[in-house]
């Protein structure tokens, strides 16, 4: 399953795509959220774009399973994951918001437009 998710840092939406499959042992088994384009970028992630959820959500997952379903992943799972590091990444660089990075493109466009 593939979407959208998204986080506000400093009054700045930063959105990432979001993807996961429900894993066939799944109640049993929380699914394993990627978000490929931050591959690389911190430590607590896995290969792939999957995040780390194993020291805090896995347990959580295990004590109330069957009762928690994907929302409870996205939730309890990904928006902490979330407000962990996304500041980290943005005040690192490593993470730009979409105007910051259309800016430049969009200066270098009007630059050649005016000396045409």
């Amino acid at each position: 399953m593939t979407g959208t998710c998204w986080y506000v840092h400093n009054l700045r939406r930063y959105e990432f795509p979001l993807q996961f499959d429900v894993p066939v042992a799944y109640p049993q088994v929380a699914p394993e959220i990627e978000l490929p384009t931050l591959d690389g970028k911190t430590h607590k992630m896995y290969r792939g774009g999957k995040i780390c959820l194993t020291v805090h959500f896995k347990p959580l997952w295990a004590k109330n399973c069957p009762r928690f379903g994907i929302a409870h992943a996205l939730c309890l799972g990904l928006a902490p994951w979330l407000a962990a590091e996304v500041p980290i990444l943005v005040d690192s660089g490593m993470v730009k918001h979409k105007d910051d990075e259309a800016a430049p493109a969009e200066a270098s466009g009007s630059a050649a437009a005016a000396s045409s």
